[in-house]
């Protein structure tokens, strides 16, 4: 493990003060110094795994070992379910893909009950995290510390096909926290060259400052969710704006990217290549689009082994069936997710097989977070669900949560309490979304008992009741 690894990291998360002080330093820095050995390293792999099938079969073959050996022997939790599945000690020596799949499909369900019992290694040598809580109850989870210069590779590595060279700046336009959103609703990360612009309340005015600024820093990289993007490409197409320098690649993320996003994104930006990946927050999968193949998805074989299986856990093998994306992850493995449930499901286009590198194809992936709006006072929409605070610590007092909106400008956020808990720790909850929101909107906390489901059960992240299609969603 780098000290200069796990430093790239604490960077990226620390606090805003922090990084003021060391960013002039570090925008300073060669690409070289600023991304490291293991990242260059990573990058070569990655290369060299989409011509070498030789390389990629043994590579992917240790990693699953000394995954699988780490997990044996530094978590009860993982103990326990090897030797059931296998039937006593297994010879982890001689692991295989064939052999991982007698292992139980993993569900978030059974590894919030496993807790700290399914790490491979001390919690205190590793970042504790979260998932979006998109479903309305967020999973708590541990990566290791080191793993940004990874996980940069395989980005980068996607972001490259368009031109982006390491270092070049983007406008970034994702739910990072802002210290004052209605005064100044953008910052200049000057150490990773981000123009970070709020995406929760894409008024116009509030547009043509963000035009501004991308003109100002000679930006041609959009980077963030496909719907504010999309908010933003809308208001460039209306306004006839020229970009001084032209916009080259635009790199969605973390929500589906539809087809009518990407005709808005063409007809805003015709010299722009579009490149998304899919990923998870836990890192256990890492998939690209096919060059020359809009929304043919082909997973990393480095990054994590991919799977495809229908309701009984089998794999899916025939290409247009649809089944669950289940994934064993390679990147970080200081909590080891084996065989774990996504959540998300797609279309098999092509099995893994040496004859494609390893790589699982798919189409047609849904995720487990759908990309939904609340509607401001002004008729504007406000991206969701990245207006939730992701760090484990925000959620103190929340067992589940859910938005319900009737009227724009106005959202109750309803909230189920943890145990023990009531008005006074959801406030907590509740003033931190406001604070990310500013007065786009205005919440009030409600209590209740239990979240109103749909009639399969399912509890929608939002409960909307106004017609988005007056305010120009999915037009």
């Amino acid at each position: 493990m780098s000290v200069l690894d796990i430093a790239r990291g604490a960077y990226v998360r620390s606090p805003k003060v922090l990084r003021d002080a060391v960013s002039p330093a570090l925008a300073l820095l060669p690409v070289s110094l600023k991304y490291g050995r293991s990242y260059q390293d990573w990058r070569t792999a990655i290369r060299r795994s989409r011509t070498d099938k030789a390389f990629t079969e043994v590579r992917r073959l240790d990693a699953l070992r000394a995954l699988m050996a780490k997990a044996y022997a530094g978590s009860p939790f993982w103990r326990e379910r090897i030797d059931l599945a296998l039937s006593g000690r297994p010879d982890l020596a001689h692991f295989d893909f064939e052999t991982i799949a007698a292992l139980p499909v993993l569900t978030k369900d059974v590894l919030r009950q496993a807790g700290p019992e399914a790490l491979a290694q001390a919690a205190t040598t590793l970042d504790h995290a979260s998932t979006s809580g998109s479903s309305g109850q967020p999973l708590l989870f541990w990566l290791d510390k080191d793993r940004s210069p990874r996980e940069f590779a395989f980005v980068n590595d996607v972001w490259a096909r368009t031109g982006y060279r390491d270092g070049d700046a983007r406008c970034v336009l994702r739910g990072l926290l802002l210290d004052d959103i209605d005064q100044r609703p953008f910052e200049w990360e000057a150490g990773l060259k981000e123009l970070r612009c709020s995406p929760f309340a894409m008024t116009q005015a509030r547009m043509d400052l963000y035009l501004d600024m991308i003109d100002a820093r000679r930006i041609a990289y959009l980077h963030g969710y496909p719907s504010a993007i999309e908010i933003l490409c809308r208001h460039i197409w209306r306004k006839g704006w020229q970009p001084k320098r032209p916009i080259l690649g635009v790199f969605p993320i973390s929500e589906p990217l539809y087809p009518y996003q990407r005709d808005v994104i063409r007809t805003a930006l015709p010299d722009a290549e579009i490149a998304p990946f899919y990923g998870l927050s836990e890192r256990v999968l890492f998939a690209s689009e096919v060059d020359g193949e809009e929304d043919l998805y082909a997973f990393e074989p480095l990054y994590g082994h991919a799977e495809l299986v229908d309701e009984n856990g089998r794999a899916v093998t025939e290409p247009g069936q649809r089944g669950s994306i289940v994934g064993t992850g390679f990147l970080s493995t200081g909590m080891p997710f084996i065989r774990y449930e996504t959540g998300d499901t797609a279309e098999l286009a092509q099995s893994a097989a040496a004859a494609n590198g390893w790589r699982l194809q798919v189409r047609a992936i849904a995720p487990r977070r759908q990309p939904e709006f609340l509607v401001g006072a002004e008729g504007n929409r406000i991206v969701t669900p990245t207006i939730v605070p992701v760090h484990p610590d925000k959620f103190f007092g929340v067992s589940e949560f859910q938005f319900y909106q009737d009227t724009p400008g106005h959202c109750l956020i309803k909230v189920v309490p943890a145990a023990g808990c009531g008005a006074k720790e959801a406030d907590l909850f509740v003033d931190e979304i406001q604070h990310r929101v500013g007065s786009a909107i205005r919440l009030e906390l409600r209590l209740v008992g239990e979240l109103a489901g749909n009639a399969r059960g399912k509890r929608p992240f939002i409960d909307q009741r106004l017609d988005l299609a007056e305010f120009g969603v999915g037009a």
